[in-house]
């Protein structure tokens, strides 16, 4: 798939990380654009508009924070979706950049297919921003449902807990045993699984759900160990659109879960288009035999 229509500004004093990066996002088709330092990236995006920025924190002189709040403060830049790149794997970090405004973040050493899902995932939200809110009120409305599917009883009380507070409707399951009943009784949004379950496990789910052809384009958000990045792999090329690590923190799940529930609720406005415009040019054919 390529991106041609997409410009990309990869900013990271680190050279290798930096040209590495910049050249598989370049062999996507993205237009990708290169600054050593935060100073240099605000030079560039002074007089260049890019889709989305991605931001290493730790960098000398004027770090992630530092560029991520004077972009916010800038009413040219701070609609510019940023996606962070830490190499800390710490909370209190990404939580800071999540409350200066940055759009995502992720984890190095990153997988490439699941750093091309978030990229799509920004990118599509940006371009249909003005048919969202920023932080969406359900109030009024039909709000999301999630199924949340967790074997640990704290845990899964704990997520359902918070997606409820969020606004979601939310539905639990200990295990996954029903899930494909569950969603052929009902209708969901999003699948929040753990991946290490006994019976049915989080690998299984998801084969479930994306094999199915009424399910497949349900979005399905991993949980997982923090040090289990093998299983992470194997869920995003199985089809799972993210994952959250525990122990999970609320903000950052909150911004994970609206982010894709935003991602699904543009997708399905093209679905139903182009479903119309297929029909009205299958209604057109049978009008002219």
């Amino acid at each position: 798939m390529r991106h041609v229509n997409n410009s990309l500004l990869v900013v990271d004093d680190n050279d290798v990380n930096r040209d590495m990066l910049s050249r598989r996002l370049e062999k996507q088709g993205y237009t990708v654009a290169v600054a050593c330092d935060g100073r240099q990236a605000l030079e560039l995006m002074a007089v260049e508009d890019f889709d989305l920025v991605l931001l290493d924190i730790m960098m000398p002189e004027m770090d992630g924070f530092a560029v991520l709040d004077r972009m916010k403060s800038d009413p040219k830049l701070n609609d510019t979706p940023v996606m962070m790149l830490t190499a800390m794997n710490e909370s209190r970090s990404v939580i800071r950049c999540i409350e200066l405004g940055a759009t995502d973040y992720i984890v190095k050493p990153f997988d490439m297919v699941a750093l091309r899902n978030r990229i799509t995932r920004c990118l599509l939200n940006r371009r249909s921003r003005e048919e969202i809110q920023e932080n969406v009120d359900w109030t009024g409305g039909v709000p999301p449902s999630i199924l949340v599917i967790e074997d640990d009883e704290l845990s899964r009380e704990l997520l359902q807990k918070r997606m409820s507070r969020a606004g979601y409707h939310v539905v639990s399951l200990a295990d996954g045993q029903m899930v494909e009943a569950t969603l052929q009784d009902q209708n969901f949004d999003l699948v929040l699984s753990d991946i290490m379950m006994p019976g049915v496990n989080g690998f299984q789910v998801l084969e479930i759900i994306k094999q199915n052809e009424a399910l497949k384009h349900l979005p399905v958000i991993m949980i997982s160990a923090l040090d289990d990045q093998e299983s992470i792999d194997k869920c995003i090329n199985l089809g799972a659109e993210d994952y959250i690590t525990k122990p999970f923190n609320a903000l950052l799940m909150k911004a994970r879960v609206l982010s894709v529930l935003q991602s699904k609720r543009i997708q399905d406005k093209e679905r139903a288009r182009q479903e119309s415009l297929q029909a009205l040019s299958e209604e057109g054919k049978s009008y002219r035999s």
